[in-house]
This record gives structure tokens, sequence and C-alpha cells, in this order.
């Protein structure tokens, strides 16, 4: 489950769309930028389109459900390609990427204090690329909103949570936004993507900061 990342910048996710576009490699992100942390109930940038003509929308994060008070924001990719009445509209029209620069996973078993209540809670580990790329999360939205699609966990994520991100290499978001039934099956396995952990000294509370309201 991933209910909590890092975004990027206006600049940063720009840089992204062109990169995609042009189909080159991801720049590294400038470390100590200033970034906004997302939520479910963010509003938050997810790119879309196809290549040569992508854009850039703000959906907010979390999909309604008559069966469920709270929004859904995770979408496993096994339900999406076995063709889930919830998601089928998004998977077929809706398909998308959420850049981020980190995501985070609550730890099985390890505790730390959540600076809002003063209680344990499980310690969150942040995910970054080792080569200081942004990540490219597979996503989905439809009637502006959007869902993080999620995988089995790769060696780097198992050992903390057993879901992660559905994490894009540059080259596969054509792929991902465009792509068939078995195209996108055969991105499911993110068994050899490299990803680095850090452990969070406290648990960080939602909050919603002015950076997060418009991305233009």
């Amino acid at each position: 489950m991933c209910a909590r990342y890092t975004m990027l910048t206006i600049e940063e996710v720009r840089e992204v769309v062109t990169a995609v576009e042009r189909g080159e490699v991801l720049r590294r992100l400038v470390a100590g930028t200033p970034r906004a942390q997302a939520f479910p109930g963010s509003r938050v940038p997810a790119i879309s389109g196809q290549p040569g003509a992508l854009r850039v929308d703000e959906p907010l994060w979390g999909f309604e459900v008559e069966w469920s008070k709270q929004p859904v924001f995770n979408t496993r990719i096994e339900s999406a390609l076995g063709g889930s009445a919830i998601w089928r509209e998004a998977m077929e029209t809706g398909r998308c990427i959420v850049p981020a620069a980190a995501f985070f996973e609550p730890h099985r078993s390890e505790k730390a204090i959540s600076p809002r209540t003063g209680k344990p809670v499980k310690r969150p580990y942040a995910f970054e690329s080792p080569d200081g790329e942004a990540l490219l999360m597979a996503g989905v939205q439809a009637h502006g909103r959007c869902s993080v699609v999620t995988c089995e966990p790769n060696a780097h994520v198992a050992p903390v949570h057993p879901r992660m991100p559905l994490l894009l290499h540059a080259h596969e978001a054509p792929i991902w936004l465009e792509g068939n039934a078995a195209d996108l099956a055969g991105l499911a396995d993110r068994s050899t993507l490299q990803l680095s952990a850090r452990a969070e000294l406290d648990a960080a509370a939602p909050t919603h900061s002015p950076e997060q309201l418009s991305l233009f």
C-alpha cells in the first residue's frame, strides 16, 4: 500500500514530460530541493496522453467507491489486468504516470513515534532511485481522481512491505500509457528495478502544503 509520497516541483514534472516525449534518460533530481508530501486526498500531478501529446492533469488522489467511506488510493495490477469493474474504465482510457521523488511504506514490525499522537506506529521507510532520478509510478485516473498502481514487491521493498508502487523506467512509460493487455502484463515484474531504502526517524503526519494546490 502506498499512502504517501514526495512530489516533484513544477519544473521537475515538466522535465519528466520532456524526457518521456523525447525518449531521453531522466535527469538527476537536485538534492535538498524543498518538496511537498502527497497523501490520499491531495491534488497531485498525473501525466497522461500519447508521446508527442502528453499533458499534466491534477486529479485528487483517491477514487470514491460506494462500499467505503474512505477513498481507494491504490490499484492492484492483478485486479486491474483481471478486468475488475472498479478499474475497467480507468484502465481503458485513463492510464497515467504519477511522478515522485520518493515513496513511503510502513515497516511490517518496526515502530516509530507519531508526532501527531505521540503513540507508536509502524515506522515508515522512504524508497528512492539510487541514481537520484525521479520515480515514475504507474497510475490510473477517471472523473478527476487517480490511484497509484501497486504490484508484488521486489527484493528492496519486500523486507518492509508486501506491496510496492508499479515503478516504470522512462522507456516503459509509453508502454503503460498506450500499450495493450499483453504489454501491460509484462510490466508487472519489478524484480530487477533498483531502489534505495531509508528508515524515517519519526512517522510523518498528513499535511497539506500550499505548494500542493496548483501545478501551473
